[in-house]
Order: C-alpha cells, then sequence, then structure tokens
C-alpha cells in the first residue's frame, strides 16, 4: 500500500470524532428525557397524594367498589348531541374506543359506544348477525326474533330489532300485567351487510347512575331460546354503574395545570375520571406559515439519537401498562401523524397510583391513576440543534483534515518517490554512479536519509573502483614475482641439489601452482555473475534431468552410492538445465569431498504448492553453529585441511547464485538423524505466461 493510501486511511480516525460526539449526545438525551420523566413522577405523585388524601373526589360513589369489574359503562362527553338516525356519522368523528359485548363461545357480538351531553345519554349500539330475526307483527310476544335489552336501576326494556324505523321500547307494567311503551327512549334502527345497529338516547335521570344492556340473537322470529347472547349485566342481575367526567375532580386538576401538560385521572379500569391540558404545544394561527421539517434530516437526527420505535399516542385509553398495576410506570409514545408537533414528536407519560392506606401495613384497594404526559419537543429541539452543530464543526474539521492529510502525503509521497528514482538510476549496470546523488536541504528524517544514501553510495563507489582494478593490481603486482619466483625454482631445481634442499624447492613449486590456481579462480568468479545473467530459459523435465545426472555422478564417483528418490512421471520446470546441472555437481562434488567412502549420497525431489524442493544428502561431518547462512558466501569454507587443496569457499557460492537466477532458495543444514548434512533447493515450477 502506498504511503498516500496509509495517511488516508489514517485519516479516517477522524470519523471517529462525529461517532464519539453521537455517543456524547445519545447520552445527553437520555439524561434529559430521564429527568423528564423525573418530573412527571414528581408531579404524578403530587396529585396522587393530593386524591389520596380526599378520596371522596376520585371515587364519590362509595357503593362502585363493590361492583364486580367489567360491568361499569363509561359515559364519554361529547361536544354537542348526536343526531339520532341510526348511522352514527357522529360518532365516528370522535374516535371514542367501543366496548365489546362477547357471546358465549368467546367471539363478539357487539360493541357499544355511550355518551353524554346536557343531561341525556347517547347510545350507538352495532351487532355482528349476518342473518337477523326481525320482529313479527302477527306475534302475540313483545319481541319475537333478535332483542336488545336494556336494564337501569329500577327499570328493565325490551327493544324489539327491526330492520329499519323508530325504536319501539316497552317495560313491564306489574299493576296492569303488560308490556307498554316508554317514549322517553328515543332511537332508531338501520340494516347494515355485516348485521344491524342501533341509535338511542334516553334522559340521564332515567337511569338512576346505572345502566347495563343484553343482546339476544335468535336463529328465527318464532321467539324460541336465544342461540347467542351477550351482555354487561352482572350475575347479580344489578346494572353497573356509569362512569362519566367528575366536575369536582376536574376543578381540582386544574390546579397543577402547567402549559404543554397533560394530567388525567383514570379509575380502577382505566376510564378516564378527569382531563386537563394538552401535552402538545398549542396549534399555531393558520395565517402563520408552518416550517416543514426535511424527513431526511428527521431520519438522519433519528439515527443519530438512535430513538426507537414508538407506540402512538392513544386519543382516550391508555396502554393496561399504565391503567391496570399498583406500581408507579412510565412510558414513550409518538404523537399522532395529524399532531401539531408532527409524528416524530416524543411524549411522555407517567402513571402514579391512588392508594390510600388504612396503617402502615395494610394497604387499601387502588382508586385510580394519575397519568401526567408531556411533549419532549423543546429537548428534542435542543439536542437536534446540538446534533446539527455537531454534524457541522466534525463534518468541516474532519474535511479539513482529510485536506490537510491529503496534500501532506502527496508531498511526502513526491519526495520519496524522488528518492527512489535517484537511487534507482544512480547505478548502472556495471556499478558506477551515473552522477552525484541529490542533497536537499530540508533537515527532516527524509531529508537525511537522502543525505545518508548519497554518503552511502560515494563511499561504495570508491570501494568498487577499488575492487575494479584489484584484479589488474593483483595480476600485475603478483604474476611477475610469481613467475620469477617459479623460474628461479626451476634453474634450481635443473642444478644438483642434496635430497633435503631438493625437497624444499620441490614444496615450494607445488606452493607456486596452488597461487596461480587461486589467482585463476579468483578470475573465473569475477566474470561469472555475467555469465549466468545471460543464461536463456526454458521449459524441460526435471525428473529426466535427474537421472542422466545421477547416472554420471554413478560413473564418476565409484567410491560411494549414489541413489536417486524421485516422481515417476514427469516434473515439467522452467529455468537453464545447464546451470542447474552446474548447480548439482557443486553440491555433489561437496558431498563426495565430505562423504566417507562407500556410504551413500542420495538426491530426494519432492513437490509442495510453492514449486519442487530437491535435496543432497550425504554422511559425515556437521556443519559448525552458525554457518547454515554463511556458507553460501563467497571465500568461505569449513574444511579442515589447512588449506593444501587450496579451496576457497567458490563452489557453494557459485551454487547460490544460480539458485538465485532461478528465483529459488538454497539452504543448508544437519540431518535429523545427527550424522550428516543435507543441502535443499527450493525451486518454482512455474511454467511462462504467454
Amino acid at each position: 500500500m502506498k504511503l498516500r493510501s496509509q495517511l488516508l486511511l489514517l485519516s479516517l480516525i477522524t470519523l471517529s470524532l462525529p461517532w464519539a460526539g453521537c455517543q456524547y449526545l445519545r447520552h445527553v438525551d437520555a439524561a434529559l428525557t430521564q429527568g423528564q420523566m423525573q418530573t412527571l413522577e414528581a408531579t404524578g405523585n403530587a396529585i396522587a397524594a393530593r386524591l389520596a388524601s380526599a378520596p371522596q373526589l376520585i371515587a364519590p360513589d362509595p357503593e362502585r367498589g363493590g361492583r364486580p369489574p367489567g360491568a361499569q359503562l363509561y359515559l364519554n362527553p361529547l361536544p354537542q348531541p348526536p343526531v339520532v338516525d341510526g348511522y352514527g356519522g357522529e360518532w365516528r368523528a370522535q374516535k371514542f374506543k367501543p366496548r365489546q359485548l362477547i357471546a358465549e363461545d368467546g367471539e363478539p357480538l357487539a360493541q357499544v359506544t355511550l355518551g353524554k351531553n346536557a343531561q341525556r345519554i347517547y347510545l350507538l349500539l352495532t351487532v355482528k348477525d349476518r342473518t337477523p330475526s326481525y320482529h313479527d307483527p302477527r306475534s302475540t310476544l313483545p319481541a319475537s326474533g333478535d332483542l336488545v335489552e336494556v336494564f337501569t336501576a329500577r327499570e328493565r326494556y325490551i327493544l324489539p330489532v327491526a330492520s329499519q324505523g323508530p325504536v319501539k321500547a316497552l317495560w313491564f307494567n306489574p299493576r296492569r300485567g303488560k308490556y307498554e311503551r316508554e317514549l322517553r327512549l328515543r332511537g332508531r334502527w338501520s340494516a347494515s351487510t355485516r348485521g344491524y345497529q342501533l341509535e338511542l338516547t334516553l334522559p340521564a335521570a332515567l337511569s338512576h347512575g346505572e345502566l347495563a344492556l343484553r343482546v339476544i340473537d335468535r336463529a328465527d322470529s318464532s321467539g324460541g331460546p336465544p342461540a347467542r347472547e351477550a351482555s354487561t349485566l352482572p350475575a347479580d342481575g344489578r346494572p353497573g354503574k356509569l362512569v362519566e367526567r367528575l366536575p369536582a375532580l376536574q376543578q381540582e386538576l386544574t390546579h397543577f395545570a402547567r402549559p404543554d401538560l397533560e394530567l388525567t385521572v383514570v379509575d380502577q379500569e382505566g376510564f378516564i375520571l378527569a382531563r386537563t391540558g394538552s401535552p402538545l404545544p398549542p396549534e399555531e394561527d393558520d395565517s402563520t406559515p408552518k416550517e416543514s421539517t426535511p424527513w431526511l434530516r428527521d431520519w438522519f437526527y433519528r439515527q443519530i439519537l438512535d430513538t426507537p420505535a414508538l407506540p402512538p399516542l392513544p386519543d382516550d385509553n391508555y396502554p393496561d401498562a399504565l391503567t391496570k398495576n399498583r406500581e408507579t410506570t412510565g412510558q414513550w409514545f409518538r404523537a399522532a401523524p395529524d399532531s401539531t408537533a408532527g409524528s416524530d414528536s416524543r411524549i411522555g407519560a407517567v402513571s402514579v397510583p391512588v392508594i390510600t392506606r388504612a396503617d402502615e401495613i395494610i394497604e387499601r384497594p387502588i382508586l385510580g391513576r394519575v397519568i401526567a404526559s408531556q411533549s419532549a419537543d423543546a429537548l428534542q429541539s435542543l439536542t437536534e440543534s446540538a446534533a446539527r452543530r455537531l454534524w457541522l464543526i466534525t463534518a468541516g474539521a474532519a474535511g479539513l483534515v482529510l485536506l490537510l492529510l491529503l496534500g501532506y502525503a502527496s508531498w511526502l509521497s513526491w519526495r520519496i518517490r524522488r528518492l527512489q528514482r535517484a537511487a534507482s538510476n544512480a547505478v548502472d549496470a556495471s556499478g558506477r554512479l551515473r552522477g552525484d546523488f541529490p542533497k536537499p536541504f530540508i533537515r527532516d528524517e527524509l531529508g537525511a536519509l537522502n543525505r545518508s544514501f548519497a554518503s552511502l553510495l560515494a563511499e561504495l563507489d570508491h570501494y568498487h573502483q577499488y575492487l575494479r582494478s584489484l584484479a589488474s593490481k593483483l595480476s600485475h603486482e603478483l604474476r611477475t614475482p610469481l613467475a620469477v619466483v617459479r623460474s628461479s625454482l626451476d634453474n634450481l631445481s635443473a642444478g644438483d641439489l642434496s635430497q633435503e634442499s631438493r625437497r624444499y624447492a620441490e614444496r615450494a613449486a607445488d606452493g607456486g601452482a596452488r597461487l596461480s590456481s587461486i589467482l585463476n579462480a579468483l578470475s573465473a568468479a569475477s566474470h561469472l555473475e555475467a555469465s549466468i545473467s545471460q543464461a536463456e530459459k526454458e521449459a524441460f523435465d526435471l525428473a529426466d534431468l535427474l537421472q542422466v545426472l545421477t547416472q554420471s555422478y554413478a560413473d564418476a564417483h565409484p567410491a560411494h552410492r549414489i541413489a536417486l528418490n524421485c516422481p515417476p512421471s514427469p516434473q515439467p520446470c522452467y529455468g537453464a538445465p545447464e546451470l542447474l546441472a552446474q548447480l548439482l555437481d557443486k553440491l555433489v562434488d561437496n558431498a563426495v569431498s565430505f562423504a566417507p567412502e562407500g556410504s551413500e549420497i542420495s538426491l530426494t525431489l519432492t513437490r509442495d504448492k510453492r514449486g519442487y524442493v530437491l535435496a543432497v544428502s550425504n554422511q559425515g561431518p556437521l556443519l559448525p553453529e552458525g554457518f547454515g547462512r554463511k556458507l553460501f558466501d563467497s571465500l568461505v569454507s569449513v574444511r579442515d585441511d589447512g588449506g593444501k587443496a587450496g579451496h576457497l569457499g567458490l563452489g557453494l557460492h557459485i551454487a547460490r547464485l544460480i539458485a538465485d537466477f532461478h528465483q529459488g532458495r538454497l539452504k543448508a543444514s544437519n540431518r535429523e538423524d545427527g550424522k550428516g548434512v543435507v543441502f535443499s533447493l527450493e525451486q518454482p515450477s512455474d511454467l511462462p505466461r504467454e
């Protein structure tokens, strides 16, 4: 990877700044929302304590606590009296949650919604009946088909189901012993594809604070037993209480009202007894243009703050988690899409139970709950503003750092490339310097490295010039005195010498001959590398070459056993076979010189994923410690013959040059059994690509 790419990757660390800022904002947002929930809880506790000290405000009817759960019906406050036409159009606009009437089979048979305006009670009943049985006028029964019964505190009214038209309410007059019309119950029937619907109104005083409903579904209009039945009437036959808003409680709740704070008091079953305020800010004037927030920016803020998906805020009925337990609980909601705050506004709600204590141990039943809810728009706008500033600042800082690092990396990379080009072009193929190496004036580490390279190359050039002239100097300085010595020894040997003097003269002549061979070997080694670089590579069978060479080695060295371990199949290889044969000659010759007579010298060829491994193993003395690498250097030898054989250590050096030419690796090590030495060549087997 280039230096510029490395610095660019390193500069990506600056992206951790926005990440750290987002984590900080998330913690701040969590702390602010937790603080808001604690404030709402404190408000709810204060109101709950007040209501617990005055239980008549939240539970004015002492008989209400003794009634079974589910018997009570809730009177929703109606802003205006609906038109009693049987269709219920005004009810749908209010979005009241209806009460489900479940039949014996567990399926919902009907649903009812009740409301109150002024001193009248209004009722909307919707029944699911694919085959309604209407009242037969010819029947002597008051209701021969489907039937709706209305129970009040003092009376029971029956309403025979009709397909269309006004409601005919009947009540039984015990003094006359027959059913009579009740004109104070007014309503209308309407049919639908799913069944029928009833819209009814009656005076609130007629109920005496209690009301129950029963829906009877018959299979036909013969007045037989009901096929299905659903009712709100308890088992004791007494209707449940009517629950409605409490004016005294509403007035008390207004003392705790604050802007953007909604306070709601519910009873044990979750019915709303009083409510004041709103959790959302007031609606703006229509003449004031509203600023719309782009959805992409809202989504971006939600991702930064990691806001989870929230349930929608209920209109009149809170979930059971806030209304059906004895513990203080809190929950976050999202505003309705059609609200002024938008669907992304968060609303926190805290529910606190209202419980009166008889003493420190016994705890009375729960009277209700105080639910305090408030919008988090102020906190959200604060965190979004901080997120906007964080994004702009960190993006600008990261961009500036990226540009500075990119510029610095480009300048530094240009200096390094210039140094690399100068180092590559400083020396020609013959090893001479082509010119002065540039020396920059910048006083930094790279400039110091540049100047060190220049000084080093200058010293190498002086040493190279010395080595170039060394051969001619040795030839001139040694060959002439050597010729004089040898001629003098020849003349001395031609004369009369004693036996001892002649032995000394012969020993001097042998030394001169060895010195002459050393000079010839040095001259040959100086030209060997150039000849290797000019060799041509070709594709050949390495196994066939080894078989031919092994036979030649066996004929040339009869005192040793030459063995070959090679796969029988052809082993394709790419290289110079003459040079590889020369390399094996050096290795086998080295093995023969160390191995005792009669011992085995083995040549082994194996193959791995990188290429071939050719090993030459022989018995004999082990390598000294630390000579595994030095053995292939020039003029290095471990022979213990006192230099009598004239070995200069050039054979293995030549073998390493050949291995380097083939991009292979030559190494020497002691055998695992500790009885000899093994030389191994790792040779690539890749053929050239066309």
